[in-house]
């Protein structure tokens, strides 16, 4: 084989697996911690030119805080809404999970370099998913948290057709507007400003509301949203809920309308049509 042969197939074989590697996502560089419960690994960011705020310390009850202010709640539409009734809130990660991740993510940030991030996974049998994935870095004393896994097994179930969840955050004051998302970011990115969570009170809105053994959180293997968190949440669909129900009142008040002149009008069809009277003549 010629030399120019030789070197023409040395870099189609880099061209491959440079394209390869871009194609099954970031390079793994750290692995953190691997078992059949999850796993925690630092891993690169795309694009070399990002420079985030690592390494960093985080304690992990702060993390804990993040993760178990994490809710995702299932979209069925207007309609679906209206027919089926609307799904509440859910914690994304139960307290096993957040047992689990806390510490661990904590240390992926102590020893992610600026051009890398933590990535993560945890199974969680029960759910409407098979395990939570995702992956987090900071930047500017903010936490970019991306949980782009978090869609239901099934997408047409007995509740009716599933549009993509919602990703939301307690306390609602520690979550940076979507302005604040970067060109990483996606729909299921959530920006924390985690030095604000740290200073608040540990029971402003994070604390789950407790549920009997056995009662609905049991059965559906989900873990309830805490009561201060879930009137946050509900203010804003309550008002919607009365306007769908003044939308009701405003169709059946259209049909009952519908109905009476079709009844009047089928009345005159087998009457025949109205006599007119013939005038007196004076």
């Amino acid at each position: 084989m010629s030399h120019y042969l030789r070197l023409a197939l040395a870099l189609l074989t880099g061209i491959t697996l440079t394209l390869s590697a871009c194609a099954t996502g970031p390079d793994l560089d750290l692995t953190i911690h691997e078992s059949e419960r999850g796993a925690v690994y630092v891993e690169r960011i795309p694009g070399r030119s990002f420079q985030a705020a690592h390494p960093m310390t985080l304690s992990a009850d702060t993390m804990a805080r993040v993760l178990r202010g994490v809710l995702v709640k299932e979209n069925r539409g207007l309609f679906g809404n209206m027919i089926f009734g609307k799904k509440e809130a859910v914690r994304v990660f139960r307290d096993e999970d957040v047992q689990f991740l806390s510490p661990l993510l904590a240390e992926g940030l102590t020893r992610a370099a600026s051009d890398q991030q933590v990535g993560f996974r945890v199974v969680q049998t029960g759910m409407p998913w098979e395990s939570a994935k995702g992956s987090l870095y900071a930047y500017e004393r903010s936490l970019y948290l991306t949980l782009p896994s978090l869609t239901p097994l099934s997408r047409h179930g007995a509740g009716g057709p599933i549009e993509s969840p919602s990703i939301l955050f307690i306390p609602e004051s520690a979550k940076r507007s979507d302005t604040s998302r970067d060109a990483r970011s996606t729909e299921s990115t959530l920006v924390i400003d985690y030095a604000l969570l740290a200073s608040l009170p540990a029971d402003s809105g994070t604390s789950p509301v407790q549920v009997p053994a056995g009662g609905p959180a049991a059965a559906t293997g989900q873990t309830t949203v805490p009561a201060q968190a879930m009137q946050t949440i509900q203010a804003p669909v309550q008002l919607r809920d009365r306007e769908l129900d003044d939308m009701r009142k405003e169709l059946q008040d259209i049909k009952r309308r519908l109905a009476e002149q079709e009844a009047e009008r089928n009345a005159q069809k087998q009457n025949g049509p109205p006599k007119q009277k013939t005038p007196a003549i004076p």
